[in-house]
């Protein structure tokens, strides 16, 4: 395992089990952030909506419920300190 960054087949190995809910119409698209010691990477698959416009890193998602990325904000900034 390599001690910096993820390693490109568990990179593709996330991608392939994330394009697999696209590909069986469970959700339309996501965009997907990974990052391990300052080695990031972005994967937006997919669509909008059904036949939508495609997704792309910089896609706006509206959110439904601020409780959770509330949450998570103050988690990470917990798991950071």
């Amino acid at each position: 395992m390599a001690t910096a960054g993820l390693p490109n087949t568990r990179r593709h190995r996330a991608h392939d089990v994330l394009a697999g809910y696209v590909d069986r119409g469970e959700i339309p698209g996501l965009v997907a952030l990974t990052s391990r010691h300052g080695d990031t990477h972005v994967d937006a698959i997919g669509a909008m909506s059904a036949g939508g416009k495609p997704i792309t890193r910089d896609t706006i998602f509206r959110i439904s419920s601020m409780t959770k990325p509330v949450v998570a904000a103050a988690a990470m900034i917990l798991v950071w300190t």
